[in-house]
């Protein structure tokens, strides 16, 4: 979180105009470099599933452009004078318009597309092929039926339409394709527009080079636009990859912070903390708007975990259990073992008590050396909370059983259970620590302390909650002459068994 601010002040302290003078990657718009960074995050395939619905998208908008300016065309040619061969032009068109429709509707079948890619390609062909025919056979047509030298209206739209709108991939096949229509064209203009012509050579050239500066418009198109896609494509990626990352971030800060509290408090602190961020923030802006000093401003947000004095994080439960586990010979242990190998079966048994708890619904408030205290009933409500605890320190007792074969150790558990009400809560500053407070939780603890090894000793009233499920006898002698259970009047327990 500091280094969060540290990095904020640091941008603050950066003149926006010194930001704008840092120059662009520009190598981030070459369109090979592009192209090698989606095969090398293995997003070829992707993107080609995203520019296949976007090309949907585009010969969508073009059979809507071309039935619209075929229908335009032949309204148009209703209003010539001489209708001797209006009528043929007014058929070609509609009949070209209406076969051009049906030929690319064969691409909006994504899974019939996916499967066999030759689809798209020879769709285009065979639809560009159509408005080719259809615009130079008219051209020959007149030219032999009427002697009418006409010129070709469709190339430059035909042009446009295969690097704007067809449904094929990448540039080399627009290119192709766009090549052959030129030299049928230019073949068009050599046999027919310029039989009469004196100059068919200067013609030819001239209508050769319109068409290649057409083609090379086109293919600067299709190039700046898969660029353009590209990078908007792997932003999108990013974006939404850095989207996952904070939210598995966020769902595993949380899980976290409900394995230490339970989630009325982890609420409650999330929201004071997110307060605190915010008057972080504001006061920030505003000591770097009146220009104060940085040391001042460090000083600010040094103080930003602080919490307000009145703020206090203590919630009452009732009806809930606490256990208090210890570990017989701990002691013992600390004189003969080194740290590295008793650290190693704290760690071990630990391990084994935490998936018990989490196993039996109890949740594990802390442990103090060889001290291990937890509750049930706390993180959420359950009837069953004195039943959990016992099983848990019955669990305990076999958990160390085990541990004390694998280790070759001369160690046990001595554990207390009782039923009451607590107050649990955070306390502290800068380092937060969660914990309980009662006479119950005192209570627990002296059961523990006057317990008997290998036994789990609970008090009447936790007793009285497990419903005979249990055999039981009388508690030690211990706790019939310790002090503190005698002021509250606690009569105690030895668990035998569970009754099967």
């Amino acid at each position: 979180m500091n280094s969060y601010f540290d990095s904020a002040m640091e941008y603050t302290r950066t003149h926006p105009i010194d930001q704008l003078k840092t120059p662009l990657n520009e190598k981030n718009w070459e369109w090979s470099y592009l192209v090698r960074k989606c095969r090398n995050l293995e997003l070829e395939e992707s993107y080609e599933i995203y520019m296949r619905r976007l090309r949907n998208g585009y010969l969508s908008l073009f059979i809507l452009i071309e039935l619209l300016v075929m229908a335009t065309h032949t309204l148009l040619l209703l209003t010539s004078s001489d209708r001797s061969y209006v009528y043929i032009d007014m058929g070609v068109y509609i009949a070209s318009g209406c076969l051009i429709w049906l030929i690319l509707t064969v691409n909006f079948y994504d899974e019939l597309v996916s499967k066999h890619t030759w689809i798209a390609y020879a769709s285009s062909w065979l639809a560009v092929s159509v408005m080719v025919i259809m615009d130079i056979g008219l051209n020959v047509y007149h030219a032999t039926s009427n002697n009418d030298i006409l010129n070709p209206i469709y190339d430059a739209y035909t042009l446009y339409a295969i690097y704007m709108f067809m449904p094929i991939p990448y540039i080399l096949q627009p290119m192709i394709l766009g090549s052959a229509v030129t030299a049928c064209y230019i073949i068009n203009y050599s046999f027919v527009i310029t039989a009469k012509d004196d100059n068919q050579m200067h013609s030819i050239l001239n209508e050769a080079i319109y068409l290649v500066c057409v083609n090379s418009m086109g293919i600067f198109f299709r190039l700046m636009r898969d660029i353009a896609l590209r990078t908007t494509f792997l932003d999108r990626r990013q974006y939404v990859e850095e989207n996952l990352l904070l939210r598995y971030a966020r769902d595993q800060e949380r899980g976290l912070l409900l394995s230490i509290l339970p989630a009325q408090i982890a609420n409650r602190l999330q929201n004071d903390v997110k307060s605190r961020i915010n008057r972080s923030k504001q006061q920030h802006q505003t000591r770097a708007q009146e220009n104060l000093r940085s040391s001042n401003q460090s000083e600010t947000l040094k103080r930003w975990r602080q919490p307000d004095h009145e703020t206090l994080f203590i919630e009452p439960h009732k009806d809930v259990t606490i256990l208090y586990a210890d570990v017989v010979n701990y002691t013992y242990l600390t004189t003969t073992l080194d740290v590295k190998q008793l650290v190693e079966a704290l760690h071990d048994l630990f391990v084994r008590f935490d998936v018990a708890s989490e196993e039996h619904n109890v949740m594990r408030i802390k442990f103090l050396g060889d001290c291990y205290y937890c509750v049930a009933g706390l993180a959420s409500p359950n009837d069953d909370h004195a039943k959990c605890c016992v099983d848990l320190g019955l669990r305990m007792i076999k958990d160390i059983r085990k541990v004390r074969e694998k280790r070759n150790l001369n160690v046990d558990m001595r554990i207390g259970v009782h039923s009451g009400d607590v107050l649990s809560g955070v306390i502290g500053a800068a380092k937060w620590q969660f914990d309980i407070w009662s006479k119950d939780v005192d209570i627990a603890n002296r059961l523990e302390s006057t317990g008997a090894t290998g036994r789990v000793h609970v008090s009447e009233k936790t007793l009285s909650l497990l419903d005979g499920e249990y055999f039981f006898e009388d508690g030690t002698e211990k706790a019939r002459d310790d002090p503190v259970l005698q002021k509250h009047g606690i009569h105690t327990f030895l668990i035998k068994s569970l009754r099967l």
